[in-house]
């Protein structure tokens, strides 16, 4: 495991810190969680100082500019090599079409394009790109969330090889439904899973060569099977 700094960008994120934790090793390591100001945020942090690493907070928005984002990157590298990225943003609340496809989509994508310029430059890094199963499959209902996940999870798998080749490990994960905040409420469908369950898979994945992993593992199978299928063929919440 490369030590150096730890980044959650979508620090109120569950899954993220879920996927965090799995992943930092012991402690002491320098974590930065970047996000928005929320309770959530600062709570994260504090679970992780309780659990003994070197927590501090700045702010991510996906109104940010490149230089801007570029900004919040040298802050987080200002004494350590970046060892390890996690980016876990999403949401289905926008308030448009457009903006779900700026926050789910294209400031993902630039910030993602960043972090592996930056990491390829020192020679090494892991990069964990939290994505969605309706990023291979989009779905009418969800379709900026959708389609945005897409332009972000494309973005790391294109980058991957070409990450590799410098030292730097890119996994995007694609889960279906997963039990958090953001789906509280919600009826679980098959195959769902819960943050836990994320994290395991992704610490089992990573230490391998695949550039994709699914959460659960049958859900790229079912997925493959979905897109084959005439869409007058499927109930409404599936189209």
């Amino acid at each position: 495991m490369n030590r150096g700094t730890a980044l959650l960008v979508g620090g109120s994120s569950q899954i993220g810190m879920a996927v965090l934790i799995e992943l930092l090793g012991p402690p002491p390591r320098r974590v930065v969680l970047a996000g928005r100001p929320s309770e959530e945020l600062w709570e994260n942090a504090e679970k992780l100082r309780d659990l003994g690493y070197h927590v501090t907070t700045t702010q991510y928005d996906a109104a940010f500019q490149a230089d801007e984002i570029e900004g919040m990157l040298e802050h987080v590298v200002a004494d350590n090599q970046l060892g390890l990225a996690v980016v876990a943003v999403g949401s289905m609340a926008g308030k448009s079409f457009a903006e779900g496809l700026v926050v789910n989509g294209l400031a993902v994508a630039a910030l993602v394009e960043i972090l592996v310029r930056r990491m390829s430059a020192a020679g090494s890094g892991q990069l964990v790109l939290l994505s969605s199963a309706a990023a291979a499959r989009p779905r009418t209902a969800i379709a900026a969330y959708s389609l945005g996940k897409q332009l972000a999870d494309s973005t790391a798998v294109l980058l991957a090889p070409q990450a590799a080749a410098a030292g730097v490990r890119i996994l995007v994960v694609r889960p279906g439904f997963v039990a958090t905040r953001m789906t509280d409420g919600l009826t679980r469908p098959p195959l769902s899973s819960t943050a836990a369950q994320v994290a395991q898979r992704v610490a089992q994945t990573l230490p391998g060569q695949s550039v994709v992993v699914w959460v659960p593992k049958p859900m790229g199978l079912v997925v493959w099977l979905l897109r084959r299928l005439p869409s007058r063929l499927l109930p409404e919440t599936l189209r």
